[in-house]
């Protein structure tokens, strides 16, 4: 009784950790997990990362989305061949079609470059996929997968139209324009860079932009042909289907993938990306707000308050030679208000008291008949 138990339990062991192993391998050969990328916006420190992210994002629209999705490969004729695509990918592919459909982009990819070889062309594509954009479809808006504070992806065409902006919708559908503090024309930087030689392998450039995350690398210009930040980025910049390995999938004007990092030490190769968001390394702004405010107001408040009220006032009463004296007694101009004149009049005063006395006194002798 005991030995059959034994062996019950061994068994059911046994068939559990064989589904185990067997759930294991398929979810590893089908890619089920929803999310195919292995790093995110909020893990990109360095350029190794920087480049992974942008590749990863290659996967997610181009084979996630537009292959797995969005393409009826039994209607697209092969031109090497004449047969629908999807007999190439039944013979070529582990598991047939199907599980081409639900594997992982690593596994795709190999598929991809193939397409190459049977000179399939964006033209022939078409005919069974659907490759109209739908970047923010797939990157979404605001923090996420895609993008988290200084991280985002940027999408354009080989002219330098945004095609989609992770940061800035509203540059979405505009042409770059903008020359930076360095003076570098940063269109160029990021055509040349994703036309550079090896173009499977992508470039990284540096120039001086807007960092989403700050505010103190801002610069205020209505002009759209200065760049609106000066903060050093590092941008890997890459042509997605020279990436995937079949150019011949690409059409005018094609499509640039990229995305970038701010370092926090300033390139040597680029002293004008200080960050400290002022035009020309930040010395124009800083003379001229210091010198208007400082002269103007202080020059002229100070002179005609202080010249004007004090010398008129004081010229018109010399010149008139008014005189007040403490009792409120004014001498006309002229007298010296010397002692002797002073003595003067005080023998006037008294000579006329002297004279209402007397003539007073005989008057009223006469009225009493008296006579001296």
């Amino acid at each position: 009784m005991k030995i059959l138990m034994r062996n019950t339990v061994f068994k059911t062991a046994a068939l559990a950790g064989l589904f185990s192993c067997v759930l294991m391998l398929a979810g590893a050969f089908s890619g089920i997990t929803t999310s195919v990328h292995a790093i995110h916006a909020d893990e990109v420190d360095t350029e190794e990362e920087l480049k992974q992210f942008v590749q990863e994002a290659i996967d997610e629209y181009y084979i996630n989305t537009i292959i797995k999705t969005q393409c009826d490969f039994s209607s697209i004729i092969a031109p090497t061949t004449g047969t629908p695509i999807a007999n190439t990918i039944e013979s070529l592919f582990p598991g047939g079609l199907q599980a081409f459909l639900i594997a992982p982009p690593a596994n795709i990819r190999p598929l991809v470059s193939s397409f190459s070889l049977l000179s399939l062309t964006r033209a022939d594509m078409e005919q069974g996929c659907d490759f109209s954009d739908r970047f923010a479809e797939v990157f979404g808006r605001g923090e996420g997968d895609w993008k988290s504070g200084s991280i985002y992806l940027f999408i354009t065409d080989g002219d330098g139209n945004m095609l989609y902006h992770g940061a800035n919708q509203d540059a979405e559908g505009e042409l770059i324009v903008a020359v930076d503090e360095a003076g570098q024309n940063v269109r160029d930087l990021i055509l040349n860079g994703a036309n550079a030689s090896p173009k499977e392998e992508g470039s990284f450039v540096k120039y001086c932009w807007d960092d989403p995350a700050t505010d103190s690398d801002n610069i205020d210009s209505n002009d759209p042909e200065v760049a609106p930040g000066d903060s050093l980025k590092i941008s890997y910049v890459v042509d997605p289907f020279e990436n995937l390995g079949a150019p011949g999938l690409s059409a005018p004007p094609g499509v640039i993938f990229g995305s970038g990092i701010y370092p926090e030490m300033m390139d040597s190769n680029l002293p004008e990306c200080d960050g400290n968001g002022m035009a020309d390394g930040g010395e124009e702004p800083m003379e001229e707000p210091m010198e208007e405010p400082m002269e103007e107001p202080m020059e002229e408040p100070m002179e005609e308050p202080m010249e004007e009220p004090m010398e008129e006032p004081m010229e018109e009463s010399m010149d008139d030679g008014i005189y007040e004296s403490d009792g409120g007694c004014a001498i006309a101009a002229g007298s010296d208000n010397t002692p002797r004149s002073n003595a003067f009049n005080l023998l006037l005063v008294a000579s006329a008291l002297l004279f209402t006395v007397s003539f007073g006194s005989r008057a009223a002798g006469r009225r009493n008949g008296i006579r001296s």
